[in-house]
């Protein structure tokens, strides 16, 4: 059976029951916004790929095939044929089990969308909760490929150290971190180390601090650096030798001596006079 045409004239879900009530063993190709491929054997789905600007996806096993013609699906302008099967030869699902996984994706990107976060322009984490949060086993993969490896120095940048180790001591605490050893902890590092490179003299974090501590910050740092100034002066300043004749003292007129400074300076310059 030679099967082709337009995606405006057959929805997806049809083309799949299509495979299935004839039992087509072949490869459905679909062209569109993006590009895909359901395998099929005697009318199964056994496997699925998917192409396009963000690179190849290929999924064998149901969760990924299920993805995959979930985003087909969308797909409602384009063309289709049906060419020899060259996928896997396995037993796979029917179009059923594969369209229940579909629809329920779907189902829960509606909710995404009225939420207001699928088109957001930036998603974040909520900084307060109200009651215990529980985590189940099978939802904490999803948290934990939003983060990627990080190491203490990088949070010490961003955060301040005190912030770091109250982070890293609940993690700690929750059971939640491990150390990364061997060969995985190489190409990571270095990324992170061009990350966090100091390109300026001061830290990322410093820029929120509130003005008062800011400002402060800034005093101290200046006046630090007055102090190195003022030692690198005398350090470069030679000493006078004893032996070097005095050269007389002088004050501005403005200045109010003593009777006991005065004669001190009378006293000097008589001793430069004789010598």
């Amino acid at each position: 059976m030679h099967l082709s045409g337009q995606l405006s004239d057959w929805s997806i879900n049809d083309l799949l029951q299509i495979m299935q009530v004839t039992q087509k063993t072949g490869s459905l190709d679909i062209d569109g916004d993006r590009q895909g491929r359901v395998h099929f054997r005697d009318g199964a789905v056994t496997g699925a790929e998917l192409s396009g600007a963000k690179g190849s996806y290929i999924g064998t096993e149901r969760g990924a095939v299920a993805d995959i013609i979930y985003v087909l699906s969308s797909l409602t302008s384009g063309t289709f044929s049906v060419g020899p099967a060259d996928g896997p030869d396995t037993q796979g699902w029917s179009v059923e089990e594969i369209m229940a996984d579909v629809e329920a994706l779907q189902s829960l990107e509606g909710e995404v969308i009225d939420a207001g976060l699928f088109e957001a322009s930036g998603v974040r984490l909520v900084k307060d909760i109200q009651d215990p949060l529980v985590i189940e086993p099978q939802d904490w993969p999803l948290l934990v490929a939003l983060v990627q490896p990080f190491t203490f120095g990088y949070l010490e940048t961003r955060m301040g150290r005190g912030a770091a180790v109250r982070i890293f001591h609940t993690l700690h605490r929750l059971g939640v971190a491990e150390a990364m050893v061997g060969d995985e902890d190489s190409d990571w590092l270095e990324r992170l180390a061009e990350e966090i490179a100091p390109e300026s003299e001061r830290p990322a974090w410093f820029e929120h601090l509130p003005e008062d501590i800011r400002k402060a910050a800034e005093e101290a740092e200046a006046a630090a650096a007055g102090a190195v100034e003022e030692d690198a002066e005398e350090i470069k300043t030679p000493k006078r030798d004893a032996s070097a004749p005095l050269k007389g003292v002088s004050a501005p007129p403005s200045t109010t001596l003593t009777d006991g400074v005065y004669d001190e300076i009378r006293r000097l310059r008589s001793k430069v006079a004789e010598n």
